[in-house]
């Protein structure tokens, strides 16, 4: 079950919110006054769909710079913020005009208004074609689009300045540097619209830009790119006949303006997700229901008008049939279009993350490079998938597997289980100051039987390797015994058996019975290094250190005394889990104990006890022997005893047993 901490405060500047709400209420108030101020006037201006289309631009992009100001100081945000209130201001001084006109106010303001409707908007809307595209592809743009860039600039510049200082064929504009006629208004009719026409012509070029972008870069790198692409040939389209053609019939007005607000359908949305990409957190359902709102309106209206229109044509006489079988079309393919839109819309903010076929595509992509485990690749490309700041799989008892990213103070936890075993729990987190919504939560929740599958696969390749590197730890430890005893031990006693061999031979002669004394002193020492041997083999490492059972392994060494006449007695009902290197080194000095006791102590009982504890591993052996003299010098095997556990930083005492009696060798492993 997915369990959540309160989200912490925001992270966007306080500031920055307020010049952003500050640029979206200017932006909506222009547009909402210059609707009221249409119900006053009850007339709408000459070119109805281009003020609908300053009113739509004024609208939409004051709640775009709203929402990007805040989060990025992206030049394109600046664009945006001179188009909302530029297309707001033109939307109400074409009001005002009409105002002006109905009420006979002074010719100069209303040429002001006339004029000022011309122009005001030039920036903001040549800016967002012919200067945005440019500008919103991540990465390093190659050098010659800083020409581009300059130019278009440039061109915004003269045609803005040349359309507010230029005389108005109609009205006076109290803003014109000179009168009609004069050098500088000469100059300003033969500029006349080419500045705008560079202006459409970079825009198609940025257009063809962005698609090369959109199919070189893949993934939610590319994302948005293609709607952006929709969105700007529209716009640059819709200025053709104005710019190009420059006389047109009311019919062709009327489509230019409507080819703008259809642009208005793509470019909001595509500019949020690209310029902020993985920073949409908190705003994307906004943007996704918004957008598919706004899409569906306009596709239903766009679809019910053409019908309608193409169905009154066919049936001349029935324009009501016409119309009603337009709303039944229309109303059949309102839901498959619906759903057909939100697929594209949910592709559009969320990426790949939208759909959980095309997150496991992805995720079975990201194979495993370098160093780098399954589960490693899947929680990364999760994290990717999804847009999340950071995501961990952790362990049942809370220790870190894998992770990627950096966990925000606000958090998901899934339980990770696989046929009903508890494995771990995947946490994640948004970028910080965000929240995780409720549909990435379900995403991560789908996703959490592909991440525990291939948690138990690392933790099932994590004891396989432990064991591995334990058999190996294992197996060098006891060829290191093995050849210290053969070099301290069986190597001296087999040389001197053979120096003591060829004595005899060169004695057998003249000093018979000196030979037979010699050689039954070596039958002795051969008989004895014999034992030695079987104590070695008693003392090498059992199979149960392999799997780490260190008590086991107690037992087995215990059991190999049986029947030499010495009870060795083990008690490892205290220990606790042990890692190799303390399991190797207790094995080794209780052995070494054990043997001393049989060959040295004469004892017929050893005490073997083992035990975690506060202080660490804890070590008893405890035989009924004679003791040490008092006289003894430490041979091999205590020394060896001794630097065992001075490797671990422990400590090792060699003492009398309870009462006087026996050996006890204590040794305290921290």
């Amino acid at each position: 079950m997915l369990q959540r901490r309160p989200p912490p405060p925001g992270s966007v500047s306080a500031s920055w919110r307020l010049v952003a709400m500050g640029t979206c209420g200017l932006a909506w108030a222009l547009a909402l006054a210059s609707l009221v101020l249409l119900g006053v006037n009850r007339d709408a201006p000459d070119s109805l769909a281009y003020w609908v289309m300053d009113v739509v631009s004024a609208l939409a992009y004051g709640l775009v710079v709203w929402l990007m100001l805040p989060r990025s100081r992206h030049p394109v945000a600046w664009i945006l913020v001179l188009v909302a209130v530029g297309c707001g201001l033109s939307a109400l001084v074409a009001q005002l005009a009409l105002l002006g006109l109905a009420h006979g106010a002074p010719p100069q303001l209303v040429g002001l208004l006339v004029t000022a409707g011309s122009w005001v908007w030039v920036p903001g809307t040549l800016g967002s074609m012919a200067v945005l595209p440019w500008l919103v592809v991540p990465g390093r743009r190659p050098p010659w689009t800083r020409v581009v860039l300059a130019v278009a600039v440039a061109a915004i510049v003269v045609a803005t300045l040349a359309t507010a200082l230029s005389q108005h064929p109609y009205v006076d504009n109290p803003l014109a540097i000179a009168e009609s006629g004069s050098a500088v208004q000469r100059v300003f009719h033969h500029i006349g619209a080419w500045p705008q026409r560079l202006c459409v012509v970079i825009g198609f070029a940025g257009a063809g830009w962005l698609l090369v972008q959109r199919r070189r870069l893949r993934g939610d790198a590319g994302r948005g790119l293609g709607w952006l692409v929709v969105g700007e040939l529209f716009m640059n389209a819709a200025f053709v006949p104005v710019v190009f053609l420059l006389a047109m019939g009311p019919l062709m007005v009327e489509v230019s303006g409507l080819a703008l607000v259809v642009a208005q359908l793509f470019l909001p949305a595509a500019l949020l997700v690209v310029v902020l990409g993985q920073q949409l957190w908190g705003v994307d359902v906004t943007v996704s229901r918004v957008t598919l709102w706004a899409l569906l309106t306009g596709a239903l209206v766009i679809g019910y008008s053409a019908l309608a229109w193409g169905l009154g044509h066919l049936l001349p006489g029935s324009r009501q049939v016409a119309g009603l079988l337009a709303v039944g079309l229309v109303t059949a393919l309102g839901q498959p279009l619906r759903h057909w839109l939100q697929a594209r819309v949910d592709s559009l903010v969320y990426g790949q993350g939208a759909d959980p076929v095309r997150l496991l595509r992805a995720l079975d992509r990201d194979e495993p490079t370098g160093r780098r485990t399954s589960l490693e690749s899947l929680v990364d490309a999760l994290r990717r998938g999804l847009r999340l700041g950071g995501v961990q799989v952790r362990s049942v008892d809370g220790h870190l597997v894998v992770g990627s990213g950096r966990l925000a103070p606000d958090v998901v936890a899934v339980p990770l289980q696989v046929e009903g075993r508890r494995l771990g729990e995947l946490v994640a987190s948004a970028p910080p100051g965000q929240r995780v919504d409720d549909r990435t939560s379900r995403q991560i929740e789908q996703m959490r039987g592909v991440i525990g599958v291939a948690l138990e696969l690392a933790q099932a390749n994590q004891r396989l390797e432990a064991a591995t590197d334990r058999l190996l730890e294992v197996r060098m430890e006891e060829r290191r015994m093995l050849r210290r005893d053969l070099h301290d031990g069986m190597g001296p006693a087999l040389a001197g058996v053979g120096l003591g061999l060829a004595a005899a031979q060169r004695r057998l002669r003249h000093d018979p019975d000196g030979t037979a004394e010699l050689l039954a002193e070596l039958a002795t020492e051969v008989e004895r290094r014999t034992d030695d041997v079987r104590l070695l083999a008693r003392a090498m490492l059992p199979a149960q250190l392999d799997d780490g059972d260190l008590g086991d392994a107690l037992a087995v060494l215990a059991a190999r005394f049986a029947g030499s006449g010495l009870d060795v007695r083990v008690d490892s009902e205290h220990l606790g889990r042990v890692d190799t290197r303390h399991q190797l080194a207790t094995y080794h000095v209780a052995a070494e104990a054990v043997v001393n006791a049989y060959r040295h102590a004469g004892c017929t009982r050893v005490d073997v006890s083992v035990a975690t504890t506060p202080d660490g591993v804890v070590l008893s052996v405890v035989d009924d022997g004679t003791g040490i003299p008092d006289q003894h010098r430490p041979g091999v095997g205590l020394r060896s005893m001794r630097e065992r556990a001075s490797e671990l930083g422990g400590s090792l005492e060699v003492g009398a047993g309870p009462g006087g009696r026996g050996t006890v060798v204590r040794m305290v492993l921290p």
